[in-house]
């Protein structure tokens, strides 16, 4: 399939709690393509320009690992190419959130080349030292019918206050929002509705179902003991989550 955007919003929404997702070049044009989309995507969020630059070059490292590491076919198909996800949090802090999906999931990460002559790892470590935090999961495509693999992150400070402004929105809205995010990304989820909140029930493992709680302004669910509320800017970050759930619950083999 031909690179281009895949699913969330324009670049100018990420603002607004939107998220774009793009399917990268599966050659040489991968890391140059990533990042003129994270420069275009961190451009109208206000950051200061050294912020901008270091979320570019860690996002090229991060798609360059992707690109040696992590292409796979599926069935003797042409190799599931990388993808560049960018949204924007407030929780834990506010952060730029700049992820690179691949079909590989094993990740044995090494930050630390054993020597200046030694290639392997210095892409990882250079992420290491730009980002706030950085890390990775298993996770599904935005495409190819939610194909499994990993996901390889890292977060960047966004100006405060954060949002500019509170967001709300109807919760049967952003209820059916996130359902069919959900749904894209290969969940079985369920929807119910009352006059002031509604509920997205995620089947996380067998037997097992996550219920998110939305209002106008928030949403909320467990998390193991811990009751966790988040403004709906956190939408999508909240089913990055999920999905991560999800998966690390699956059978490995």
């Amino acid at each position: 399939m031909q690179s281009g955007q895949i699913g969330g919003a324009f670049t100018r929404d990420i603002s607004m709690g939107g998220m774009c997702a793009w399917r990268l070049p599966s050659d040489e044009r991968c890391a140059s393509v990533a990042r003129s989309l994270v420069r275009g995507g961190a451009g109208p969020l206000g950051l200061e320009r050294d912020i901008v630059e270091d979320a570019v070059l860690a996002a090229s490292e991060l798609v360059t690992n992707a690109l040696n590491h992590g292409l796979r076919s599926l069935g003797g198909a042409a190799p599931v190419p990388p993808e560049l996800w960018v949204w924007a949090r407030a929780t834990p802090k506010p952060q730029l959130v700049v992820s690179v999906f691949d079909a590989c999931r094993v990740f044995q990460p090494d930050t630390a080349p054993k020597s200046e002559l030694d290639e392997h790892g210095k892409g990882l470590g250079i992420v290491s030292v730009l980002a706030d935090s950085w890390g990775a999961h298993l996770s599904r495509s935005w495409a190819e019918n939610a194909v499994q693999g990993k996901v390889v992150w890292c977060t960047f400070a966004l100006p405060q206050p954060w949002p500019r402004r509170p967001i709300a929105a109807p919760p049967m809205a952003t209820a059916g929002h996130l359902a069919s995010t959900l749904r894209s990304r290969g969940l079985n989820v369920v929807e119910g509705y009352g006059r002031r909140v509604a509920v997205v029930s995620a089947l996380v493992e067998a037997r097992r179902e996550l219920n998110v709680w939305i209002e106008p302004g928030h949403l909320s669910y467990n998390a193991g003991a811990t009751r966790v509320r988040r403004p709906i800017v956190d939408l999508y970050d909240t089913a990055e989550d999920i999905v991560r759930w999800s998966e690390a619950a699956r059978p490995q083999g």
